[in-house]
Protein backbone atom coordinates (compact mmCIF):
# COMPACT_ATOMS: atom_id res chain seq x y z
CA UNK A 1 0.00 0.00 0.00
CA UNK A 2 1.39 3.26 -1.14
CA UNK A 3 1.33 6.18 1.52
CA UNK A 4 -0.36 9.44 0.40
CA UNK A 5 1.90 12.70 0.60
CA UNK A 6 0.74 15.05 3.10
CA UNK A 7 0.54 18.75 2.12
CA UNK A 8 -2.07 20.05 4.45
CA UNK A 9 0.57 21.54 6.04
CA UNK A 10 3.47 23.94 4.00
CA UNK A 11 6.36 24.41 5.83
CA UNK A 12 8.28 27.53 5.49
CA UNK A 13 11.08 27.45 3.12
CA UNK A 14 14.64 29.95 3.07
CA UNK A 15 14.64 31.45 -0.53
CA UNK A 16 17.36 29.80 -1.92
CA UNK A 17 17.22 26.25 0.08
CA UNK A 18 19.56 24.64 2.89
CA UNK A 19 23.04 26.07 0.53
CA UNK A 20 21.55 29.68 0.48
CA UNK A 21 20.36 29.36 4.36
CA UNK A 22 24.11 28.18 5.23
CA UNK A 23 25.58 30.82 3.24
CA UNK A 24 23.66 33.85 4.96
CA UNK A 25 24.39 32.09 8.74
CA UNK A 26 28.07 32.27 7.64
CA UNK A 27 28.22 35.80 6.13
CA UNK A 28 25.92 37.37 9.00
CA UNK A 29 27.95 35.14 12.18
CA UNK A 30 30.39 37.29 13.87
CA UNK A 31 32.83 35.23 16.37
CA UNK A 32 32.56 36.98 19.36
CA UNK A 33 35.60 38.90 21.46
CA UNK A 34 35.00 37.20 24.47
CA UNK A 35 34.81 33.21 23.16
CA UNK A 36 37.84 33.88 21.02
CA UNK A 37 39.79 34.98 23.92
CA UNK A 38 38.55 31.91 25.69
CA UNK A 39 38.96 29.73 22.81
CA UNK A 40 35.67 28.56 22.96
CA UNK A 41 33.81 26.41 19.96
CA UNK A 42 31.38 24.12 19.47
CA UNK A 43 27.32 24.34 18.32
CA UNK A 44 24.34 26.07 19.87
CA UNK A 45 20.93 24.75 19.10
CA UNK A 46 18.06 27.23 18.95
CA UNK A 47 14.27 26.63 18.42
CA UNK A 48 12.39 29.29 17.08
CA UNK A 49 8.81 30.03 15.66
CA UNK A 50 8.21 31.61 12.40
CA UNK A 51 5.03 33.50 11.43
CA UNK A 52 2.81 33.49 8.55
CA UNK A 53 4.62 36.12 6.57
CA UNK A 54 7.75 34.39 7.67
CA UNK A 55 9.60 36.40 10.13
CA UNK A 56 10.93 34.81 12.90
CA UNK A 57 9.30 35.94 15.81
CA UNK A 58 10.95 34.26 18.97
CA UNK A 59 14.21 32.18 19.76
CA UNK A 60 15.28 30.10 22.63
CA UNK A 61 18.43 28.29 22.91
CA UNK A 62 18.59 25.12 23.72
CA UNK A 63 22.24 23.73 24.12
CA UNK A 64 24.15 26.46 24.26
CA UNK A 65 28.21 27.95 24.42
CA UNK A 66 28.43 31.15 26.34
CA UNK A 67 30.79 33.96 26.03
CA UNK A 68 28.47 35.58 23.58
CA UNK A 69 27.80 32.51 20.94
CA UNK A 70 24.41 32.10 22.59
CA UNK A 71 23.15 35.91 21.79
CA UNK A 72 24.88 35.96 18.27
CA UNK A 73 23.23 32.69 17.15
CA UNK A 74 19.66 34.11 18.65
CA UNK A 75 20.67 37.41 17.11
CA UNK A 76 21.79 35.76 13.25
CA UNK A 77 18.62 33.46 13.87
CA UNK A 78 16.22 36.96 13.70
CA UNK A 79 17.23 37.74 10.86
CA UNK A 80 16.26 35.54 8.65
CA UNK A 81 13.14 35.69 6.40
CA UNK A 82 11.35 32.81 4.98
CA UNK A 83 9.03 31.99 2.09
CA UNK A 84 5.35 30.70 3.98
CA UNK A 85 2.67 29.30 1.38
CA UNK A 86 -0.91 29.27 2.88
CA UNK A 87 -2.31 26.58 4.19
CA UNK A 88 -6.20 26.08 3.46
CA UNK A 89 -6.04 30.38 4.26
CA UNK A 90 -5.08 29.65 7.96
CA UNK A 91 -2.26 31.55 9.43
CA UNK A 92 0.06 29.28 11.30
CA UNK A 93 2.96 29.31 13.03
CA UNK A 94 5.61 27.07 12.44
CA UNK A 95 8.25 25.85 15.39
CA UNK A 96 11.67 25.10 13.67
CA UNK A 97 15.39 24.65 15.12
CA UNK A 98 18.25 25.04 14.20
CA UNK A 99 22.16 24.22 14.73
CA UNK A 100 24.64 26.83 14.22
CA UNK A 101 28.35 26.15 14.36
CA UNK A 102 31.12 28.20 16.21
CA UNK A 103 34.64 27.15 14.72
CA UNK A 104 37.41 28.23 16.77
CA UNK A 105 40.05 27.01 14.64
CA UNK A 106 38.24 28.80 10.97
CA UNK A 107 38.02 31.98 13.21
CA UNK A 108 40.98 32.32 14.68
CA UNK A 109 42.58 31.56 11.54
CA UNK A 110 40.19 34.45 10.05
CA UNK A 111 41.67 36.86 12.34
CA UNK A 112 44.88 36.28 11.65
CA UNK A 113 44.17 37.05 7.84
CA UNK A 114 42.60 40.21 9.07
CA UNK A 115 45.98 41.22 11.35
CA UNK A 116 48.12 40.06 8.44
CA UNK A 117 46.37 42.61 5.89
CA UNK A 118 47.51 46.30 6.12
CA UNK A 119 45.66 48.49 7.45
CA UNK A 120 45.98 51.65 5.19
CA UNK A 121 47.38 51.49 1.88
CA UNK A 122 50.22 54.28 0.67
CA UNK A 123 50.25 55.94 -2.45
CA UNK A 124 52.38 58.18 -3.73
CA UNK A 125 53.77 59.47 -7.20
CA UNK A 126 57.33 61.29 -8.02
CA UNK A 127 57.11 64.11 -9.69
CA UNK A 128 60.66 66.10 -10.92
CA UNK A 129 61.93 68.53 -8.95
CA UNK A 130 61.83 72.40 -10.17
CA UNK A 131 64.21 73.37 -7.86
CA UNK A 132 67.96 73.62 -9.66
CA UNK A 133 70.36 71.28 -8.07
CA UNK A 134 73.03 72.19 -6.65
CA UNK A 135 76.38 72.06 -8.40
CA UNK A 136 77.66 68.93 -7.17
CA UNK A 137 74.59 66.94 -8.59
CA UNK A 138 75.43 68.69 -11.59
CA UNK A 139 78.00 67.73 -12.26
CA UNK A 140 77.74 64.22 -11.27
CA UNK A 141 74.24 64.56 -13.88
CA UNK A 142 72.14 63.66 -10.85
CA UNK A 143 68.46 64.47 -10.69
CA UNK A 144 66.10 65.71 -7.62
CA UNK A 145 62.91 64.02 -6.54
CA UNK A 146 60.42 65.16 -4.67
CA UNK A 147 57.53 63.06 -3.31
CA UNK A 148 53.57 64.17 -2.68
CA UNK A 149 51.58 62.39 -0.65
Amino acid sequence: MKRKKNDFINAPVFPGGLKALRLFIQQNLVYPKAALEAKIGGKVFIKYVVNESGEVLSTKVIHGLGYGCDEEAERVVKLLKFNVKKTRGLKLKHNKSIKINFNFAQAAQARIKQSAMPISQLNYTTVKSKKMPQKEDKESGGYGYEIRF
